[in-house]
C-alpha cells in the first residue's frame, strides 16, 4: 500500500460528524492538541506573518488563533480532499486548501514566513527516520523565517504500533546539516516535542526577512 493510501486509510474513516477535532485527528485530548499550538505561539512571533499550516487537518490551528486574537494570514492544507473539505465547511472563514506540500510541484512560486507543521510526521509509514530530513528540506523551501513541527518523544511510556516514535538528539543531529539554527521543545507534554527551525541571520536580507534563494 503506498504511503498517501496508508495516510488516507487512517484518517479518513475517522471523519465523521459530530466527532471531535482532536479524536479525528488521533490525538489523546484538546488540551494536549493546543498545548502543541501554544508552544508555536509561544516561540514565533505569528502577528502580520503568513503562515501555512501543513496537515491543518479540521482546521483547529485557525480556530486557536481566532480565539487568541492572533492575526496572521493563514493557509491551511492537507492531503485529504476530505479533510479540507471538512475544514472549510466547519471554519467558512478560514482559507483551506488540499495539497501534497511534499511534492516540489505543489504551490507553485509560494513563500510563507512561518510554516507549521503539527502531528504531520507520526503515522508509522515504514520510513519515518529516512523521509523526515527530506521533508524537513521541503518544507525549508516554502519558507521564509521558520518552520515549526512537533514529533512523538521516544520517551513516553504508552506506545502504539501506529505511530512513530523519535528521539530529539537524533532528530537534530538529521537535521542540522540544512544549515538552519535548529531549536529543541520538550518541556510541555511528556509524550511529544517540537522542533523550531530558523534561518540564520547571515542569509536574511533587510529588515530580517530571509533572501530568497
Amino acid at each position: 500500500m503506498s504511503k498517501k493510501k496508508i495516510i488516507r486509510a487512517h484518517y479518513e474513516p475517522r471523519i465523521e460528524p459530530g466527532r471531535a477535532s482532536h479524536d479525528v485527528l488521533d490525538w489523546s485530548d484538546a488540551r494536549a492538541q493546543q498545548a502543541r499550538f501554544e508552544v508555536l505561539l509561544h516561540h514565533v512571533d505569528l502577528v502580520g506573518k503568513s503562515l501555512l499550516d501543513v496537515g491543518c487537518g479540521l482546521g483547529d490551528l485557525w480556530a486557536f488563533l481566532q480565539a487568541k486574537g492572533v492575526r496572521a494570514d493563514y493557509t491551511g492544507v492537507d492531503l485529504l480532499e476530505k479533510m479540507a473539505l471538512a475544514a472549510r465547511q466547519k471554519h467558512p472563514g478560514g482559507r483551506f486548501l488540499c495539497a501534497d506540500v511534499f511534492d516540489a510541484q505543489s504551490l507553485p512560486g509560494r513563500r510563507f514566513d512561518v510554516v507549521f507543521c503539527s502531528g504531520a510526521f507520526n503515522l508509522n509509514l515504514g520510513n519515518n527516520r529516512e523521509f523526515l530530513p527530506r521533508a524537513a528540506g521541503r518544507l525549508l523551501e516554502l519558507t521564509n523565517e521558520a518552520v515549526v513541527f512537533n514529533l512523538l518523544h521516544h520517551r513516553t511510556a504508552t506506545r502504539y504500533d501506529h505511530c512513530f516514535y523519535y528521539d530529539p538528539a537524533e532528530v537534530r543531529a538529521a537535521l542540522e546539516p540544512l544549515g538552519w539554527n535548529v531549536q529543541i521543545v520538550e518541556d510541555y507534554l511528556p509524550n511529544d516535542f517540537t522542533v523550531i527551525c530558523r534561518k540564520p541571520p547571515r542569509q536574511r536580507g533587510p529588515g530580517g526577512r530571509a533572501k530568497k534563494r
